[in-house]
């Protein structure tokens, strides 16, 4: 895979270095770990509510990409509690939710960039509601998590101009 990278970044789609099967793999192994033993993703598209959230994080190195988990705020919330397990607090405020979701994007990410032939690091989590645009490349993971919608995209950046 290592001559896929020899190719500038643009010539590789997130889909060649990091397959659905691959990203499959590495999600429900976190969701195991960190969200919950019988915690799993289904592979179904469910359609994302119109209000979303959104946490990423960025790869560089030989490949530039990010990696970005969005669903609605309440499933954001559910995945921040279950992340906590008995230590969440009865009302979670914003900050606990971006921290959690944001935790979650970063160990998925930290996941996927273990998979990519070459070092690379990782950047700091963002959560947001307006998630950066994923470009043409994009590579989505469609899935439900206790019956709600939840992607995981993955996409190339290009280098800065």
């Amino acid at each position: 895979m290592s001559e896929l990278l020899d190719t500038p970044s643009t010539a590789v789609t997130p889909a060649e270095l990091l397959p659905e099967d691959s990203v499959r793999a590495i999600a429900d192994e976190i969701f195991a770990s960190f969200v919950g033993e019988d915690e799993v993703l289904v592979p179904l598209e469910g359609e994302l509510p119109e209000e979303t959230v959104s946490a990423w994080v960025g790869i560089d190195g030989p490949w530039r990409g990010r990696v970005t988990l969005t669903c609605s705020p309440s499933t954001a919330e559910e995945l921040t509690r279950a992340l906590l397990r008995g230590r969440a607090p009865e009302v979670l405020d914003a900050e606990d939710v971006e921290d959690g979701f944001g935790e979650l994007a970063n160990v998925v990410g930290g996941g996927l960039k273990a998979l990519l032939p070459e070092a690379s690091s990782l950047t700091l989590p963002l959560v947001g509601t307006d998630a950066p645009h994923n470009g043409v490349d994009e590579h989505r993971i469609a899935s439900l998590w206790r019956g709600e919608p939840f992607d995981i995209a993955i996409c190339s950046v290009p280098l800065p101009s």
